[in-house]
């Protein structure tokens, strides 16, 4: 018998209405397929991943999107791009001027007011190659992807091992490195979390790379090609945070990344819990597949 490649169902949310007292209550709607594979021409939307800040209410400025370029037996290709803030030449210039001035005002004399520094917008991109993509043993968290046109082996940016997953479903643990290491990787965010990984292992027995499943079964609310969408979904957590994995074994998304390390005296000297929730945070928000982007 020929096995069906596997696709995602996706529930496209729909609104029921009616009046009365009669009316019963509306049923859930019914489920539309959509493929959500890792394929060429898929699309996908990343937000910080704020709790109760809904996606749409996300600055623009602090979305990245991606696309997935290419994807031939194990190999990923991808190419992301997104904004950052800068300061301006002639801002920094002023705040300089101002230091000058303030540091060599006379004793006495009347604080000079605040330079504000003005930002502009600047647009980062990256083409980034996984040559074992598709299956690969560590994970590589989104923030730490590196601008231009770089080759990467033995990480992830987008899935876990589909072992892993099972391993979750079956015995609701898994092993899963996350990749901070690497002279590509961005800094200096990098730096501070392989220091809190490295502080992290010495509070757990079973090291920092455990995942470990922290709830039943649930959905994951997302947009498909603009549209109100829920999908199957797998929550774990390790030392770092908790993760949402689209319940697929052929197709083990992260759908998103909650930093949640634990406060502790050693990692609070060097990379203070409460810095780490706000840095690599993430939810896909919204994708398009193949079929649509190519409309």
């Amino acid at each position: 018998m020929t096995r069906s490649s596997p696709l995602v169902l996706l529930a496209v949310a729909a609104a029921a209405c009616g009046g009365g007292e009669e009316t019963p209550a509306p049923r859930p709607p019914a489920a539309s397929t959509l493929p959500l594979r890792l394929e060429a021409g898929l699309r996908l939307s990343l937000v910080p991943n704020l709790p109760g800040v809904p996606p749409e209410d996300v600055p623009e400025a602090s979305r990245r999107d991606v696309e997935i370029l290419a994807v031939e037996g194990r190999q990923l290709r991808l190419r992301w791009t997104g904004t950052v803030r800068k300061e301006t030449a002639e801002s920094a210039k002023r705040r300089e001027e101002w230091v000058r001035a303030a540091s060599n005002s006379p004793a006495g004399a009347a604080p000079l007011p605040t330079v504000p520094a003005a930002y502009e917008a600047h647009e980062i991109a990256g083409t980034l190659h996984f040559s074992d993509g598709t299956d690969a043993p560590t994970f590589l968290l989104p923030g730490l992807w590196p601008e231009g046109n770089v080759t990467l082996a033995g990480t992830s940016p987008l899935a876990i091992p589909r072992g892993a997953l099972l391993d979750l479903k079956l015995r609701s643990e898994a092993k899963v490195p996350l990749l901070l290491a690497g002279k590509m990787l961005r800094e200096p965010a990098s730096l501070l979390l392989r220091r809190a990984a490295e502080l992290a292992s010495d509070r757990h027995t079973d090291g920092p790379d455990v995942w470990r499943r922290t709830a039943p079964a649930r959905t994951f609310p997302l947009k498909v090609a603009g549209r109100p969408a829920e999908v199957p979904s797998v929550e774990a957590s390790n030392w770092f945070g908790t993760f949402e994995l689209l319940d697929d074994v052929e197709n083990p998304l992260v759908l998103a990344v909650l930093p949640s390390p634990a406060p502790s005296p050693d990692l609070d000297l060097f990379a203070p819990s409460k810095v780490l929730k706000t840095l690599r945070g993430y939810r896909i928000a919204e994708v398009t597949p193949r079929s649509v982007a190519l409309k």
